[in-house]
């Protein structure tokens, strides 16, 4: 009968059977009976594990026969690994690894703000396809787009599941990421993009007569009881701009959208800010964000920003107009109308000194509405200690750093004043009175926040934010009872 190999294997480590029986009866001390009872624990496992996958050993034999195959396939493999990961050392080592981790982490934070919207709601998948794209798209395109204003053809096509992104799309975004990637100084214009690249930059050009009477423009205000006189001026100042601004592939959407805008714009001007029909027609066009949550991380990335505007619901319509000519056509409170061809920066710095002013219009309101209701001492009393916290962390870096150093109000944004006045305790004290509707005030002020949040200044203003502030700004002024400028 043939030795148990394991007795064997007792008999190779401690030679004779009687030095065995030696060890077995404690004669050569614990040391070696530790050794023993650890082979036979070693013993049961490997009998358990062949219990468990009886082709363990076939199993082996397979994957060493497919490693022998791969080797034969690739026998530069594990150069090819050295390679990557020196490559991968020098991608980390040049800021690229940590330039991916923010661009994922920004795109995790927008997915974020979505998490607030109807399951399966159709905005919400859109913005998914959106940030799913997003990955794919190199920065500096990004960046180039929506400098010039260029960025809602793209946005509308990577969204809709409907739209083709073949194989010419993909080969002129490769020749445009080239050739921004090459260019030194400014980026190119967004006419030079349209000649280059149509299929990602749709050209702009002026609508025809047949074009402009084809579109509905008493339906396209939102208005009702529109009269056929409006729809008639209507289209004459459309007929009457000069300068390239309806979308080649889609010129109803640009001749809708300035009947959209100018309809809402008309309402707003002749409505209480808070009046039913007024936050109804808001809403439909810039947005729902009724469920917004007032502390959400902000979005800086252009795209990202863009596109979680329109999963809210803003109108594509509005999207699709130029800045400069919004901004000449549609100029908001305080802002001299621009040229057409006005410079983006120079708009830039337009919007930015606007928003400005209205922060600190709407920051001395709440904090003259406050202190007459709570008290001087209403910071302490009423704003949450990890807001109050933060203003004051802020407050004091402005301190050590030697910079000019504002009460603590000055340190809050939209989502925080939003915050204060929502509040069940300074709502009912301080501002239902103002602003009755509790609901149409935190929407204006979360759409604003989309503007001027903390870290908005890292992105070119859009179409969205100049037709936003107009109105929203405007909805604010006429609610803290200052002349609106």
């Amino acid at each position: 009968m043939a030795q148990d190999p394991f007795e064997r294997l007792k008999g190779d480590v401690f030679g004779t059977r009687a030095t065995a029986e030696l060890i077995a009866a404690g004669g050569l001390g614990n040391p070696a009976h530790g050794i023993i009872e650890k082979m036979e624990q070693d013993r049961r496992r490997f009998d358990a594990l062949l219990g468990a996958r009886p082709d363990y050993f076939a199993e082996a034999a397979r994957g060493h026969a497919a490693f022998n195959d791969l080797l034969q396939k690739r026998p530069t493999i594990f150069e090819d690994i050295a390679r990557s990961q020196e490559q991968f050392a020098k991608f980390a080592a040049t800021g690229g690894l940590a330039a991916a981790q923010e661009r994922l982490t920004t795109i995790d934070t927008a997915l974020a703000h979505t998490r607030s919207f109807a399951a399966g709601l159709a905005g919400q998948q859109a913005f998914e396809r959106l940030a799913g794209a997003r990955t794919a798209i190199p920065d500096h395109v990004v960046d180039a787009l929506a400098g010039t204003g260029a960025l809602s053809p793209l946005i509308e096509r990577l969204s809709n599941p409907a739209s083709d992104v073949g194989r010419r799309f993909t080969v002129q975004m490769e020749g445009m990421s080239r050739l921004i990637a090459a260019a030194t100084g400014a980026f190119p214009s967004r006419a030079d993009l349209a000649a280059r690249f149509p299929q990602v930059v749709p050209a702009l050009r002026l609508p025809t007569g047949a074009e402009i009477a084809g579109v509905d423009l008493a339906a396209a205000s939102g208005l009702t009881g529109v009269s056929r006189d409006w729809a008639t001026a209507t289209a004459v100042e459309i007929a009457a701009i000069d300068t390239p601004w309806v979308r080649a592939d889609r010129p109803e959407l640009s001749i809708g959208g300035y009947a959209a805008f100018k309809g809402m714009s008309e309402l707003v001007a002749r409505t209480a800010p808070a009046a039913a029909r007024t936050t109804q027609l808001v809403r439909a066009e810039l947005g729902d964000y009724r469920g917004d949550d007032p502390e959400a991380e902000p979005v800086a990335d252009p795209m990202l920003a863009s596109g979680l505007r329109l999963a809210h619901g803003f109108d594509v319509r509005l999207a699709s107009l130029p800045l400069a000519l919004a901004a000449a056509i549609f100029a908001p409170f305080g802002m001299v109308a621009a040229a057409p061809d006005a410079d983006p920066d120079q708009l830039d710095d337009m919007i930015a000194h606007i928003l400005r002013q209205l922060e600190r219009k709407l920051r001395a309101f709440i904090d003259a509405r406050m202190t007459a209701a709570i008290g001087p001492r209403w910071i302490k009393q009423r704003v949450n200690k990890t807001v109050r916290d933060k203003w004051l962390a802020a407050q004091e870096a402005d301190r050590a750093a030697g910079r000019p150093v504002g009460t603590l109000i000055d340190y809050a944004d939209f989502g925080e004043y939003r915050s204060i006045i929502e509040q069940g305790d300074n709502w009912r004290d301080a501002f239902q009175a103002v602003f009755v509707v509790k609901t149409a005030v935190g929407e204006t002020l979360a759409r604003l926040s989309a503007i001027r949040n903390p870290s908005a200044h890292v992105r070119p203003m859009s179409t969205e934010d100049l037709l936003t502030l107009r109105v929203e700004g405007r909805r604010l002024y006429v609610w803290m009872g200052e002349v609106v400028p």
